[in-house]
């Protein structure tokens, strides 16, 4: 019994620090800036052979002897299958390179430059990962990812320029991932040799208590060995199918302009601001506010001295001496305002007026001066002299 326990926990002993080392590196990897590699061969990674541990207990001892690894061929999105043809067992090998590419293309026509990425990867025997096409104020722009073999990377790069108009920005990167390899296909084989000699161990427990302890050891190896698998095929997918991205724009000119307001007064400031798509930068500008008055800025302030509608257009020229112009009828509306002038004005009037109106009392009551006396005389006497008379 003492025998059988030493050798569980040997197996677990091994086990813990195959998967401890593992995670270790895997960690090491993450945290660390890898440098672009400038191979893009996929790469055979040379093996690591480690001692396996021994006991000189009397009953039967269990060496963990490495084993050899065989990477099976995987099966990528959209029916396509990347080979791993190498020996990783091989020393003396290539470098396992991890390559990407990002563009940012201007073009013709979005829909006719997505046809032509989609027919270029599959001619290289590539695939799309995905690809959208969107509209923003009446322009069209479009987003690509796909795969092509790591081969092929350099070539679809040069062709993707080709069918641009312009091409705004370009970068590519390559992360080194040999020694991880290596160091997975080592820890893969401690893995299952380790499985092997559990399984070895399940097989002469005569006890349900060790059968239960053995399968538990059996369960962690196991996963660590998929995990350990699934790290493998992933970094044989990437460095084997490069992955580029694009991002398109449309190459034609596109113009909008707003006003912060539109119904104004007279001697207000209204602000205009324009938004440009496509073309090329820098742009020129020149405004017609509708009154005689003009700009060149590119976001200029206006202010309208008379009342009415008006008309505000905007001509604008990238680059490459393409242009575009925006009318827009019947844009600002200009009422009445408060002018120093006028209210000055309006006072006179108002105390010519008055005038007038005290004049015209002052002659009424003039000529009307005989009925006024007769008429205050008659009032007097009723309302004051006859009822004092008869008082008395």
């Amino acid at each position: 019994m003492k025998r059988f326990a030493l050798a569980i926990l040997l197996v677990a002993i091994v086990v813990g620090s195959v998967a401890c080392s593992t995670s270790s590196h895997n960690e090491a990897v993450q945290g660390s800036n890898s440098k672009p590699a400038m191979a893009t061969t996929v790469t055979r990674a040379a093996p690591v052979t480690t001692a396996a541990p021994t006991t000189k207990a009397p009953a039967p001892t269990y060496i963990l002897a490495p084993q050899p690894v065989e990477v099976q061929n995987s099966s990528l999105a959209g029916g396509n299958t990347v080979t791993w043809s190498a020996d990783v067992t091989q020393p003396g090998s290539d470098r396992m390179v991890i390559r990407n590419g990002n563009m940012q293309l201007v073009v013709d026509d979005i829909n006719a430059a997505m046809t032509k990425i989609t027919n270029l990867v599959n001619s290289y025997g590539g695939f799309i990962v995905n690809s959208e096409v969107q509209e923003n104020n009446s322009r069209l722009y479009g987003n690509i990812s796909f795969r092509v073999p790591a081969e092929k990377f350099q070539d679809a790069m040069a062709a993707l320029r080709a069918m641009a108009v312009d091409v705004k920005m370009e970068n590519t990167s390559g992360q080194d991932v040999t020694q991880e390899f290596t160091d997975l296909t080592s820890s893969l084989r401690n893995l299952e040799s380790a499985e092997q000699q559990l399984l070895k161990i399940m097989d002469q427990a005569d006890k349900v208590a060790d059968v239960l302890a053995v399968e538990q050891q059996l369960i962690q190896t196991r996963g660590q060995i998929e995990q350990t698998k699934g790290r493998m095929q992933y970094l044989q997918q990437s460095a084997a199918m490069s992955l580029i991205s694009v991002t398109l724009e449309q190459s034609k000119l596109a113009v909008e302009f707003n006003a912060n307001a539109r119904d104004v007064k007279a001697g207000d400031t209204i602000y205009f601001q324009p938004t440009i798509s496509g073309g090329f930068a820098p742009y020129s500008y020149t405004w017609d506010f509708g009154d005689g008055k003009t700009s060149t800025d590119e976001g200029p302030s206006h202010a309208y001295k008379n009342n009415g509608s008006y008309t505000v257009s905007l001509k604008v020229t990238d680059d490459r001496a393409n242009t575009v112009t925006l009318t827009r009828d019947d844009y600002i509306n200009v009422m009445a305002g408060w002018k120093a002038g006028n209210t000055a004005d309006s006072a006179v009037n108002g105390l010519v007026g008055l005038g007038h109106f005290f004049a015209n009392l002052f002659i009424w009551l003039g000529i009307f001066s005989p009925v006024w006396t007769v008429t205050l005389a008659i009032v007097l006497y009723f309302a004051w002299w006859k009822p004092r008379k008869q008082r008395k």
